[in-house]
């Protein structure tokens, strides 16, 4: 059996009868990597409380001086931020305090994972970030993969407002990733497609959010070879934001990887977006 089977396939088949299958979007694990210290980062352990009370857990990466903002990292469905760290620990070497965090139910962090609940915790940590005493502006966010929906949807709903946000390798939608993954079935799991719907509930879905941005600059971020999450997704987005926000697609760059596989290319590129004003 390949991987996709093991990965996407296997996993919608267990739950069918379960009437719902939001929960294939969360891979998370408790298993944490070597903290940035072991890479000669420094870093602070935070602990910080969602709207619902659930424990979370970040690390907040103070910046070399000159300080020129704060950025939020919002990492992908799998694992945790302790391997998610490494596409953003740059950032305060080039004058960014970065604050990554973990979702519940992934790392340290309590609960479960559910879409609602991730939002809350996104919530969380953008107010969590613009309160730390060296907390400096401008508030920055920089989302992957799902989680630039959470990060999407957290800014509509926080109290607290990003100069900026950039999206790098995130779905249009919850049932249309699930969509087209369910294409790529063999033929005798093709009857699933009928209850992709009763499946997937919808909402909270990035292409929702965007118009709802509202005096926050965007940019999109995509590799032309992703396999997990193809790029029409962000030229689909991007054709929904206003007109002029910056668009990269990376030749050659799969998922989520342009920044550590291109780093002469995109580094400079997401540094130009931040540095905006």
């Amino acid at each position: 059996m390949n991987q996709f089977l093991k990965i996407i396939v296997l996993p919608f088949a267990s739950i069918l009868f379960t009437g719902c299958a939001n929960g294939i979007f969360y891979q998370p694990s408790r298993r944490m990597a070597p903290p940035p210290s072991a890479r000669g980062l420094t870093y602070e352990p935070v602990r910080f409380e969602a709207s619902d009370g659930i424990q979370l857990t970040g690390w907040w990466l103070p910046a070399k001086e000159p300080v020129k903002g704060t950025v939020v990292h919002f990492h992908g469905n799998a694992q945790n931020m302790s391997t998610h760290v490494q596409f953003a620990d740059w950032l305060p070497e080039q004058g960014y305090h970065l604050f990554v965090f973990d979702y519940r139910g992934y790392g340290a962090s309590q609960g479960t994972p559910s879409r609602k609940g991730l939002i809350r915790d996104g919530v969380a940590a953008l107010e969590q970030a613009a309160s730390f005493p060296d907390f400096t502006p401008p508030l920055l966010v920089w989302g992957q993969s799902l989680g630039g929906t959470v990060a999407l949807q957290s800014l509509i709903h926080a109290d607290v407002t990003a100069e900026a946000i950039l999206i790098d390798s995130t779905f249009t939608g919850y049932g249309d990733i699930a969509a087209e993954k369910m294409r790529q079935f063999p033929w005798w799991l093709q009857p699933l497609r009928l209850f992709r719907p009763l499946l997937i509930s919808g909402g909270f879905n990035a292409k929702d959010a965007i118009p709802n941005i509202i005096g926050t600059r965007m940019a999109f971020l995509h590799g032309q070879n992703d396999r997990v999450i193809p790029p029409h997704h962000s030229k689909t987005l991007h054709a929904l934001a206003p007109q002029g926000t910056p668009l990269l697609i990376v030749p050659d760059a799969g998922h989520c990887d342009a920044v550590l596989r291109f780093p002469k290319k995109v580094r400079p590129w997401i540094l130009d977006f931040f540095e905006i004003n």
